[in-house]
């Protein structure tokens, strides 16, 4: 037996999903040297012949491809441990399982390994008959077949041994008093070394007073599986944050650190380059090389602070972000590195605008796995099956949440005949174009003219909601004009515990220094008037609301950011700490009026889009990434700036109750702040997918695409609040009810102080999605990223008066059709569009919102609050004015009304269109339509659209939603279906090529 091991600290490729490939193994044993790490695990959870068929020898291949392996580790000083975990399916009495596993071993041996591990967790404890008649427990079996394997290896220097209970919280009933780990610490021979986690299976903090405790009971100094930066639980979580949580002087009780990583090799650059700052630090403080040239360690006890020169998460994480950097770039140098990114292109080919799907856009397979290894089950991950080695694609529609590209672990273009995107088929015209009511709604008589005033809106009566007949909206003038008082919800019970006081923003008061970042969460008024009335630029709007001029149009009770703000790096311009700042300078209401109120105006297109990435650009996707049990500064602030918003939205809803304008005017700053950050992270992802490397990319884009995503849709439902929050001071008022129903589902968990990350469900991604009001319907935010990413900048928006123009155009460019066609559309611009979005954009424009790139509106989200209500107005005063303006008639004789879209709209126009069924309305109170120019290839903008338009129509108090589409538009179709809709069975007059869809909120 050799003498005392070194210390050994490094990786374990111990996590359940697919292993990593020869390639990536090679470049993280070049970064173990360079950080001066020594010791990296092959223990990969679904690797078939290290786990499900342990028993099976390698191949001639496979054993070549091991050796070679091994020997790419010892060439840059890194000690190799193979691991086996057989105890699966091992009958610890056999002796042909015991030979089966020698002869395992013992082939890796002859490779050239000459360390080896027995891992045990993740097991059923419970033992077949067979080994109940020979050992008396679980211990003494295991305990049995792990001596017999060291002594047949020659008692090799480095022999590790996982238990099934690995750490504190799976010992029954705690390490001291576990009969099992006792057993093993008697029974083990002196030279197998017993792996660790911790207090917990992803343990935040190690103390060298616990791990004194377990190596009384253990007998030995463990060795710490450290699984703080595993990912494998959460489809949704990335860790790039520094190594911390754990003592100084740390080494003293540990034979050896073994860092269990993210599944995406790329996100491991911080990890293991900071835990290697820690390793060196550990050893300037606390040890010294003896004689033979192995490390040991001085006995300490733990330290009350951190002495001077010791390790500093905050200045490690400063030196890994410069080498980061400088590695990121020279990636992008090397032959082959830079992306084949879908290029930001305009397309008008199609026969029709597309309402619905994202371009056809193809998605990456299922890749991410779903549990931790070591973890308190063993579960497989998401979408995986063994076949040859390699993962299985799953389905689109089948997919609950995987976020990480497969494409990581191989060449774009080796299998480029299977990267090939869909072509993208046109919609019919009758696709998610909603019916009319055949009921008649009195009074109202028909207005023929180019544009029709915004009607009251009013609450549906046929939903749970309270009704609030003829409640006034107010135009984006009145709306600054006054402000309701702040009034704060409970975290936990909002609907009882609002309190009549304004709560400090984030930021403000003694919170406004940046501090360490923050552990995971446990938990201005308007005046009455009528909508403003959408015009094109020609012609007025009758009634009492006077259209507004061009400069009205542009003001906005929000001070909006530029598009050059959003482009420009983030600390230039838009600084973090401007964008954290901002809340304290509140904006007065002549500055308010005075900016644009277009969100981000996408004029020109990005300066040097494809420059390296800049540190602070670094900085920014690891705060945003940080750690399972903390975010870093950048997500803090951006939840911290949603909370506070959405706590305080009465101050900006209506009605006004209580006139506050300091309210008003700070919400309206704070939603400042918000936007700026939510562009910051939108520019980042398009400047990473125009200048990271290709590996990087595809390791790190999909996690990035969640939250780019789900920041578009809060940042337009942000906007949306000031004005249109239906703020009923009842106690079953429509937000109120909203409110606590949605709660009582999404709020967080209260974490306990033995709870697992996973708890956290989705890290940033999950906080946000749980703050939307729509946050329970995970089937909304669940989809695969697209194959090929894209660094188009789009910006979503609450719909604006001069935006009716714009979208009128794309329906006209998304129609392909021939000079004849192309006349009739002269002479009548607007018929497409009027068939489209006329009515929603006359009925209910507050709840249409836009989709915009650096050409212009490419999507639209347009809905209607009560169905019922807004097909009764349609058909009652709508239609009318439209028939009019449009004769049965038009174009008669020109066979280019032969056109199925341009007939189609005539016909939708001048017949009498089936009423939907009460019972129907009742239970789907409210009407939807998506659409999107043929151009959009991002699929995560559309669905972002659908779920802004989803979150405004939960927060005024629907319960469902329902939308009409062809029955032979199986595009459409496959995309309302993947957004939860479901066809409803329910007969719907003669309209048999149109099938109603709904689903609840």
């Amino acid at each position: 037996m050799a003498g005392r091991p070194p210390f050994l600290c490094g990786v374990v490729e111990g996590f359940y999903g697919r292993p990593w490939s020869m390639e990536q193994r090679k470049l993280l044993f070049q970064w173990l040297k360079r950080r001066g790490l020594n010791c990296y695990m092959y223990a990969p959870k679904d690797e078939l012949k290290h786990r499900l068929l342990w028993r099976e020898p390698y191949t001639e291949q496979e054993a070549a491809h091991m050796q070679s392996l091994i020997k790419a580790a010892q060439e840059q000083s890194v000690e190799f441990v193979f691991a086996i975990s057989a105890g699966q399916d091992m009958v610890f009495s056999s002796a042909g399982d015991q030979l089966l596993l020698q002869q395992k071993l013992r082939q890796v041996a002859a490779m050239g390994c000459h360390a080896f591990a027995l891992l045990f967790d993740d097991i059923d404890p419970c033992m077949c008959q067979a080994d109940r008649d020979v050992f008396p427990s679980l211990a003494q079996a295991q305990a049995s077949v792990a001596n017999e394997m060291y002594r047949r290896l020659g008692q090799p220097s480095i022999f590790l041994f996982c238990p099934t209970e690995y750490c504190s919280s799976l010992c029954s009933p705690s390490p001291g008093q576990s009969h099992y780990l006792l057993t093993l610490g008697q029974e083990l021979l002196p030279g197998i070394s017993m792996v660790w986690t911790g207090p917990k299976v992803v343990s935040q903090e190690l103390s060298a007073t616990l791990l004194e405790e377990v190596e009384g009971v253990l007998r030995r100094r463990p060795i710490i599986w450290d699984n703080l930066y595993a990912n494998d639980y959460d489809c949704r979580r990335v860790f790039l944050g520094p190594y911390t949580g754990r003592a100084p002087g740390l080494m003293a009780r540990l034979g050896g650190l073994l860092l269990n990583p993210n599944c995406e090799l790329q996100a491991n650059f911080i990890p293991i380059h900071t835990l290697g700052t820690w390793f060196q630090s550990e050893l300037r403080s606390c040890a010294h090389l003896d004689h033979t040239g192995m490390y040991t360690v001085e006995a300490l006890g733990d330290r009350q602070s951190a002495p001077e020169g010791s390790y500093s998460p905050q200045e490690a994480l400063e030196l890994a972000l410069l080498d980061w950097v400088a590695e990121i770039n020279h990636q992008t140098l090397e032959p082959g590195g830079r992306t084949m990114a879908h290029p930001s292109i305009s397309l008008k080919g199609g026969k029709w605008l597309q309402t619905g799907p994202a371009g056809g856009q193809e998605t990456m397979p299922n890749s991410q796995p779903d549990d931790s290894a070591p973890s308190g089950a063993d579960q497989r991950p998401c979408g995986v099956a063994p076949e040859n080695g390699r993962k299985m694609t799953s389905k689109a529609e089948n997919d609950s949440g995987s976020r990480t590209s497969a494409s990581h672990h191989q060449s774009l273009t080796g299998d480029g005949d299977q990267l090939t995107t869909r072509s993208r088929e046109s919609c019919k015209p009758s696709s998610a174009l909603p019916s009319t009511a055949g009921s008649v709604q009195p009074s109202g008589t028909p207005v023929a003219t180019e544009t029709l005033q915004s009607p009251v809106s009013a609450m549906c009566c046929s939903s749970g909601a309270n009704s609030s007949q003829g409640l006034p909206l107010p135009t984006c003038d009145a709306r600054t004009s006054g402000d309701s008082h702040l009034q704060v919800p409970s975290s936990t019970q909002p609907e009882d515990n609002r309190v009549d006081m304004p709560q400090a923003p984030p930021g403000s008061g003694a919170d406004t220094s940046p501090g360490p970042p923050l552990p995971l969460s446990d938990g201005a008024g308007t005046s009455s008037g009528h909508p403003a009335a959408l015009t094109d630029g020609a012609g007025g709007s009758p009634g009492s609301t006077a259209p507004l001029t061009p400069e009205e149009n542009g003001s906005s009770p929000v001070a909006l950011p530029t598009l050059e703000e959003a482009r420009s790096s983030p600390t230039a311009s838009v600084t973090p700490e401007v964008a954290r700042s901002s809340p304290m300078t509140p904006v007065i209401p002549e500055e308010a009026r005075s900016i644009p109120s277009v969100l981000l105006t996408l004029k020109d297109a990005r300066s040097n889009p494809t420059a390296p990435l800049t540190l602070e650009e670094v900085r920014m996707l690891v705060e945003l990434f940080y750690l399972p049990y903390n975010h870093g500064p950048q997500a803090q602030h951006i939840l911290e700036n949603f909370r506070w918003l959405w706590n305080n939205s009465f101050s900006v809803g209506i009605p006004a109750t209580v006139t506050d304008t300091c309210g008003g005017m700070q919400w309206r700053s704070q939603a400042r702040a918000f936007q700026l950050l939510c562009a910051q992270t939108c520019h980042l992802h398009s400047r990473f997918v125009s200048s990271a490397g290709r590996v990087l990319l595809y390791d790190l884009h999909p996690y990035l695409w969640s939250v780019r995503n789900i920041l578009l849709a809060a940042s337009a439902f942000i906007l949306w609040l000031d004005g249109h929050l239906l703020c009923d001071p009842g106690p079953k008022g429509t937000w109120g009810s909203c409110f606590g129903w949605c709660q009582s589902i999404t709020t967080p968990i209260l974490l306990a102080g033995d709870a697992e990350p996973w708890v956290h469900r989705g890290g940033l991604f999950g906080e946000l999605q749980e703050l939307l009001p729509v946050g329970n319907s995970c089937d909304l935010f669940y989809h695969p990223p697209p194959l090929f990413p894209c660094s188009q900048l789009y910006l979503l928006r609450p719909l604006l008066p001069l935006d009716k123009g714009e979208l009128y155009r794309m329906c006209r460019e998304s129609l392909d059709c021939d000079p004849k066609v192309a006349k009739i559309l002269a002479a009548h611009p607007d018929l497409l569009g009027d068939r489209l979005l006329g009515s929603f954009l006359s009925l209910s424009p507050e709840y249409t919102f836009v989709l915009e790139d650096e050409h212009g509106l490419c999507g639209y989200a347009a809905g209607a609050l009560c169905a019922e209500g807004f097909l009764q107005q349609q058909d009652s005063s709508w239609l009318p004015a439209i028939r009019h303006k449009y004769p049965r008639d038009l174009g008669a004789g020109a066979p280019a009304l032969g056109q199925d879209a341009l007939e189609e709209a005539l016909l939708f126009f001048h017949s009498e269109p089936p009423s939907v069924p009460l019972p129907v309305l009742r239970r789907f109170p409210s009407l939807v339509q998506l659409g999107t120019a043929p151009r959009v290839l991002d699929v995560g903008a559309s669905h972002s659209l659908a779920i802004c338009l989803l979150s405004a129509l939960r927060a005024n108090g629907s319960r469902g939603v329902l939308c009409q589409v062809s029955a032979t538009d199986r595009q459409q179709l496959s995309f309302y279906n993947k957004l939860g809709f479901v066809a409803l069975p329910v007969s719907w007059g003669n309209s048999a090529g149109v099938q109603l869809l709904g689903r609840l909120l």
